[in-house]
């Protein structure tokens, strides 16, 4: 991982309180053409009574197309939930015209037991025989749903316990929403606890490129479990992390916080925003408001922990010309990181039927991206949002949401 760190102010002034924002980007090497690490997947599909018909169609061919691709040393297991939890495929490199017949015996039926489908996925990975002359495998459980957990462990925190303890086990989870009668927060939670994704997918028709993504993603892993370790100095009184990313105080030392990133693919750019408040300064000179600690594993060849140490250095000054603009890229991703905030509050007030404050927000956000120039489509979206949201749908929150997620989510595909 190559990383680099942006402020947008790199000097200040003495004798003033400051706020100072920093971009913090990681970028990872390319993903080799051949070597890749291989992949133990498990499927976790929902099959209760609402997925019945074309969204279970969708799905049966969503998976077939995903084993069908599989490299040689993948393994896949396939599991259904309703009430009952069904083990469809054993984890193995399976043959596709067995797949197909197993495949086509998921029917919709039942209720929603998600604990119970992602807990069998969990077992079968935890207690998978190591291959003679295999590599190190990264283990993925993946879990699409269409609805809300009404059996099994229903409780949000118990259910983010699970995949943040399996994440600690080298066990990451990736949560897709089907259509839009799913808890989009509640799925939201459980990938970051877990260390994965989560995804919307719209209809049937999209079933097969959200599998896709994620498997080409997993296939182009080439850093897993990155972390970054926040340890603020005497110079600052208090930091924030802008993005939606799992943080954790650290015990050992009083103030300081791990954020956890996940998995990076080859090529791809991870950005973290964290907002430092500081204390005066009463002296000009450079110092020091805090020190960063990467730590990765490489899925590169042998698997390889890596541990990188950056202080985050600042200047100040005595003479106010000195004082140089503001950065704008890094202005220019945090008011990103606060549109995605205020869709975020525009949402929930919609929910409860204040239009009028949802309105408010979608103007707020409206304004902010207009004066960054974001993309006009994007601005368009929101105009037309904001102007009939008395007519406001489950789908259309599911959608912003699914937008506010992948800004403050802070990943880039580069394409040379």
């Amino acid at each position: 991982m190559k990383p680099s760190i942006a402020l947008d102010q790199s000097i200040i002034l003495t004798q003033h309180d400051e706020i100072v924002n920093m971009l913090l980007e990681l970028t990872a090497p390319p993903a080799p053409e051949i070597d890749r690490a291989p992949l133990d997947i498990a499927l976790v599909v929902d099959r209760s009574g609402s997925m019945g018909g074309g969204p279970m169609a969708a799905v049966r061919r969503a998976v077939a197309e995903l084993i069908r691709v599989a490299g040689p040393t993948d393994r896949i297991a396939v599991i259904a939930f309703d009430d009952d939890i069904e083990t469809v495929l054993p984890l193995a490199h399976h043959d596709i015209n067995v797949v197909r017949q197993h495949i086509s015996n998921i029917h919709s039926r039942g209720s929603t037991n998600l604990s119970g489908g992602w807990l069998k996925g969990f077992e079968l990975l935890a207690t998978s025989s190591a291959v003679a002359g295999r590599a190190p495998a990264i283990k993925r459980i993946i879990v699409l749903t269409d609805g809300h957990a009404n059996a099994g462990i229903r409780n949000h925190d118990e259910l983010c316990t699970m995949t943040r303890g399996a994440s600690a086990q080298g066990i990451t989870t990736s949560m897709i929403g089907f259509a839009d009668g799913y808890d989009e927060t509640l799925l939201a939670a459980m990938a970051d606890a877990g260390g994965g994704n989560d995804y919307w997918c719209a209809g049937p028709d999209q079933a097969l490129n959200v599998f896709n993504q994620e498997f080409v993603g997993l296939a182009s892993v080439v850093a897993q479990n990155l972390s970054v370790e926040i340890r603020p100095t005497d110079a600052t009184a208090a930091f924030e992390v802008l993005n939606e990313y799992e943080t954790a105080n650290l015990a050992t030392v009083l103030g300081a916080q791990q954020v956890s990133i996940g998995d990076a693919c080859g090529d791809e750019v991870r950005r973290l925003v964290v907002r430092f408040t500081l204390r005066p300064r009463l002296l000009p000179g450079a110092f020091t408001i805090a020190n960063l600690t990467l730590r990765w594993a490489s899925a590169i060849g042998s698997i390889e922990l890596h541990e990188l140490s950056i202080p985050v250095v600042l200047n100040a000054t005595d003479n106010s010309a000195d004082i140089r603009e503001i950065d704008p890229v890094v202005t220019r991703e945090v008011l990103l990181l606060h549109v995605a905030g205020i869709r975020k509050a525009a949402i929930k007030a919609a929910r409860h039927g204040e239009i009028a404050v949802a309105r408010g927000l979608f103007n707020q956000a409206i304004s902010a991206l207009t004066a960054i120039g974001a993309d006009p489509r994007e601005i368009e979206e929101l105009v037309d949002l904001a102007n009939r949201l008395e007519q406001f749908t489950e789908r259309d929150m599911k959608g912003q949401y699914s937008s506010m997620r992948s800004s403050s989510k802070g990943r880039i595909k580069r394409f040379d």
